[in-house]
């Protein structure tokens, strides 16, 4: 019993710690693009925005993704406090943005 219960935890903490390991890899930089992610009980992603006083760059037909420019420090700050549900660096921006359309392209 005790084998089987090490083995779980051994488990369990090796996911945890992949886990906490990729979204420490996904947070943005300073500048740059990011994408920003709404929950589907809030605000769109483009709404989250606008609030936090960005400009869309690109939006997906969903309305859970959009893409923007962080240019001033603490944007990503003002970004989480209007809603977002993850801020993600520009690599997972250029990700989203292929899905969703080419740079200064606007889905609907």
């Amino acid at each position: 019993m005790s084998a089987n219960y090490s083995k779980r935890f051994v488990a369990a903490y090796f996911s945890a710690a992949c886990l906490v390991m990729i979204l420490a890899g996904l947070q943005p930089g300073a500048e740059g693009r990011v994408a920003v992610f709404a929950s589907p009980w809030s605000a769109s992603a483009s709404e989250i925005v606008a609030m936090a006083g960005g400009q869309i760059v690109s939006t997906d037909s969903s309305g859970w993704i959009a893409v923007t420019e962080t240019g001033s420090d603490g944007f990503v700050g003002r970004l989480y406090a209007s809603g977002a549900s993850f801020v993600a660096s520009s690599i997972v921006a250029q990700a989203c943005v292929g899905i969703t359309g080419s740079f200064g392209e606007r889905k609907l």
